[in-house]
């Protein structure tokens, strides 16, 4: 391995890498915010049927995700380790991701088949292009803070992404059904589909690699040992622990967005209102990320982006009870979503490059795609428990689709809505009380690192 430490990564790669962003994560948005509602109301399915399969598929994932990440680790073809699955699963997800909008043109057990099929299809080839897309980090540059330069080109692209699907989807929707919603979710998932691959391509055409791993490592690493891996590198796993908080509580917020402004707040195009500010602000902040975190630091700044989710819901629940024509609590919650969201995922996928390190210096192995394999196993399961919290959530407080909501119902949605934002704050403790990988502990690592290669 090349001593890559000081190395600068060039404005190809972390442009080519940024845009890689924008489409891998457009189709994830379309899912994670509107599935549940596709389902719901335009598919007619039992969110009781939901919640099942949502946990199955992640059962499954929990045996799939480790394994497909020891298949990509043991994967060399002249065109490098990840880029053929990147690109080979950004093609497959694309076509499944269409089969999820497709739903509603099956009936009956043939519904309830496809439905299965698709989603767990879609999760598994999920996985087969995310893992190996943010592995492509820790082999394109070892240094800290080339890596803290080269993470915001995928984020800002990630979060346009994001706010981009919030903002217009339902007005696509609306556009290119003509009157029949499920024919407008289908063509909308058709573009992102599209769009998944030409980014796929871009990547994998333009982004350099700095470095390949120690072939000898590499050949001794068996299957046995990418489960023990994750059990053996502690700060790896106080890391699950947090994304798990944090996924968990903003998916399930997410999850119930939409249902707050439906029949909360009475107009699901106020949530456009939210997704421009949050939008601004995200896209802002990452724009603006290196000077920012020199300024307050990685650890406060993620810290905080652990904290701004509660304040983001009780805005909007606020909204919701006292003034829901009001733009200001609605643009509110969304800025501090967006800079929170913006931050997040910024500095947590840094984080698991920072623990493949830690993993390099105690174990000896790096097994860059098993460990993020294993975060976006993390992220999955997060949103198939929050798919199953969600149907359960909303059978408990009687929720009727399409229909004027009870009282109770509304109450409920509101509670709902507003409760998840207590995990953050447990992220947030757990973050503050263990997790080590900060401050002189990294820049130790990253001394230890520099004599190994050197």
């Amino acid at each position: 391995m090349n001593n890559v430490i000081t190395g600068k990564v060039s404005n190809q790669t972390k442009w080519s890498f940024g845009l890689g962003g924008f489409g891998k994560d457009f189709g994830l948005v379309l899912v994670n915010i509107f599935i549940m509602i596709y389902y719901t109301d335009v598919a007619g399915l039992s969110p009781i049927f939901l919640a099942g399969m949502f946990l199955l598929a992640r059962v499954w994932d929990t045996i799939n995700d480790p394994i497909l990440g020891y298949i990509v680790a043991k994967t060399n073809t002249r065109w490098g380790k990840y880029k053929p699955w990147i690109l080979v699963g950004n093609v497959l997800n694309a076509v499944f991701l269409v089969g999820i909008f497709a739903a509603h043109l099956f009936e009956g057990n043939a519904q309830l088949w496809w439905v299965v099929f698709t989603y767990v299809g879609w999760g598994m080839t999920y996985t087969m292009l995310d893992a190996p897309f943010w592995s492509l980090v820790p082999k394109i540059t070892l240094n800290k803070d080339e890596r803290e330069g080269l993470m915001p080109y995928p984020r800002v692209f990630a979060t346009a992404a994001s706010y981009t699907v919030q903002g217009v989807a339902v007005y696509a929707v609306m556009f290119l059904g003509a009157g029949d919603d499920g024919r407008g979710y289908m063509l909308f998932a058709v573009c992102a589909g599209v769009l998944a691959i030409i980014s796929a391509l871009i990547t994998c055409k333009w982004v350099e690699e700095s470095f390949e791993e120690d072939e000898a490592a590499s050949k001794n690493f068996n299957l046995k040992q990418a489960f023990s891996l994750i059990l053996k590198n502690k700060q790896f796993l106080w890391l699950l622990a947090i994304a798990l908080c944090y996924n968990v509580g903003t998916a399930l917020m997410g999850g119930y967005t939409l249902y707050f402004y439906t029949y909360v707040l009475g107009d699901a195009t106020k949530l456009a209102v939210a997704s421009a500010c949050g939008g601004i602000a995200g896209v802002g902040t990452l724009l603006f990320f290196k000077p920012i975190v020199k300024a307050v630091g990685r650890q406060a700044l993620f810290s905080a982006s652990l904290v701004f989710p509660v304040i983001a819901a009780v805005s909007l629940w606020f909204a919701g009870n006292y003034a829901p024509e009001s733009n200001l609590l609605i643009g509110l919650s969304g800025v501090f979503g967006g800079i929170s969201g913006a931050v997040y995922w910024l500095i947590i996928l840094i984080m698991v490059a920072d623990t493949v390190d830690y993993g390099d210096k105690t174990i000896g192995i790096r097994a860059e795609s098993v460990s993020y394999s294993a975060h976006t196993l993390i992220s999955k399961c997060s949103g198939a428990l929050t798919g199953s919290l969600i149907g359960l959530g909303l059978a408990a407080i009687n929720f009727v689709p399409n229909e004027v909501q009870t009282a109770e119902a509304l109450t409920g949605l509101q509670f709902l809505y507003l409760s998840p934002a207590v995990l953050c704050a447990l992220g947030f403790f757990i973050y503050s009380k263990f997790y080590k990988l900060n401050g002189e502990n990294l820049d130790k690592l990253q001394d230890d690192l520099r004599a190994k290669y050197a």
